[in-house]
C-alpha cells in the first residue's frame, strides 16, 4: 500500500470513529415506541437469593411495561438505565455503586457519567421519536431509616426532603431535554409494615413511621411530579398504604397484608427479610404505571 493510500484509510477510520463518538452511542435499538427507564432495582427486577445477596431478573416493572406493550402489537425498544441501589442523589451525581453489580452504559462516578447525564443524552439523541419515561427513586432514601430494630421518623422525613429536592432535579434536567414526553413517577410502598406480625411490639411506632412516610415521601412524590407535567404510578394506592389502621386491631391490616403479600418482608426461615418486590409485585408496579400512562400512549397512537 502506497504512502498516500495508507494516508486515506487512515482518515476515513478516523473520520467514522469521530461520526460514532459524535453519535453518543451507536449501537442503541430506537425502532418504534422508545421506554427509557430510570431508577434504582425496582427498576431491574432485583430479588433475594436464598443464601443472601440479591440479583437483578427479569421480571422488573419496565420489562412488564414493555411485555405487555409488545403483546398490544407495538414495537418497543426498552432502555434499561437502572441502578440497585441508587438513591435519588446518586441518580444525579454517580455517588453510588450498582448494587446488585451490573453493567450499565455508564460509568456512574461523578456527575458527568451519572443515571441521569447518560438519560439526558439518550432522549437528545431520540429527538423526536416516540418515546415515554419511567422513574422510580426514593427507596434506597427511605431502606437506612431501620437502624437497630428501631424506625427513625426523623430519618424518613431527612429522605423525604431529599427526594422532594433530587426528585425536582431529575424531572426538571429530563423536562429541558425531552419537553413533551410523556413521564410516569412511581410511588412507594412502606416496606417496614412487614414487620408487623412479628413485632407486635413495635405497632405503635410502625403507626406512627407509616403516617410520616405518607406525607413526607409518597406526598413529595406526588407534588413534585404534578408540579412537573408527570403522572404518578400508584404503587402506595394499589397495596392498600393509605388505608387507616390502628396499632390496637386485632385484623392485620390491608396494607400489611399486601405488602407480605407483594415483597420478600414476611418470609420465613431460610429465607431473610427482604424489601424488594415478589414477582407479582413488579407486575402490579407494570399495571400501575400502564394506568398512569394510558392517556399518554393512546395520543401516541400505535407504534
Amino acid at each position: 500500500m502506497s504512502l498516500r493510500r495508507a494516508r486515506l484509510v487512515l482518515l476515513l477510520a478516523l473520520s467514522v470513529a469521530a461520526a460514532g463518538l459524535m453519535s453518543g452511542c451507536g449501537t442503541e435499538q430506537t425502532a418504534g415506541l422508545n421506554v427509557v427507564s430510570i431508577g434504582d432495582s425496582l427498576a431491574l427486577g432485583v430479588q433475594p437469593q436464598l443464601f443472601g445477596g440479591d440479583r437483578a431478573t427479569s421480571q422488573g416493572y419496565p420489562r412488564a411495561i414493555a411485555d405487555v406493550l409488545r403483546k398490544q402489537g407495538r414495537t418497543v425498544s426498552l432502555h434499561e438505565l437502572g441502578c440497585g441501589g441508587a438513591t435519588s442523589g446518586s441518580v444525579i451525581d454517580g455517588s453510588r455503586p450498582c448494587a446488585p453489580k451490573r453493567h450499565t452504559p455508564y460509568r456512574n462516578e461523578d456527575p458527568l457519567t451519572s443515571q441521569l447525564a447518560y438519560a439526558e443524552g439518550l432522549l437528545s439523541r431520540l429527538g423526536g421519536k416516540p418515546t415515554v419515561i419511567v422513574l422510580d427513586v426514593g427507596g434506597n432514601d427511605v431502606g437506612s431509616c431501620l437502624n437497630g430494630g428501631a424506625i427513625s421518623t426523623t430519618c424518613i422525613q431527612k429522605a423525604g426532603r431529599n427526594l422532594r429536592k433530587n426528585l425536582g432535579t431529575i424531572l426538571t434536567r429530563l423536562r429541558a431535554v425531552a419537553p413533551t414526553v410523556p413521564i410516569a413517577v412511581l410511588d412507594l410502598y412502606d416496606p417496614f409494615l412487614g414487620l408487623w406480625q412479628d413485632h407486635p411490639e413495635g405497632r405503635t411506632q410502625l403507626v406512627k413511621a407509616h403516617a410520616v412516610f405518607l406525607r413526607e415521601v409518597n406526598a413529595a412524590i406526588d407534588q413534585v411530579s404534578v408540579a412537573h407535567g408527570a403522572v404518578v404510578g400508584k404503587l402506595g394506592d394499589a397495596m392498600q398504604q393509605s388505608t387507616p389502621f390502628a396499632a390496637t386491631q386485632t385484623a392485620v391490616p390491608a396494607a400489611v397484608t399486601a405488602v407480605c403479600r407483594n415483597t420478600w418482608m414476611c418470609v420465613n426461615a431460610p429465607l431473610v427479610p427482604d424489601i424488594h418486590l415478589r414477582g407479582r409485585g413488579y407486575r402490579l408496579a407494570a399495571q400501575t404505571m400502564l394506568r398512569a400512562l394510558a392517556p399518554s400512549l393512546k395520543r401516541l397512537g400505535p407504534a
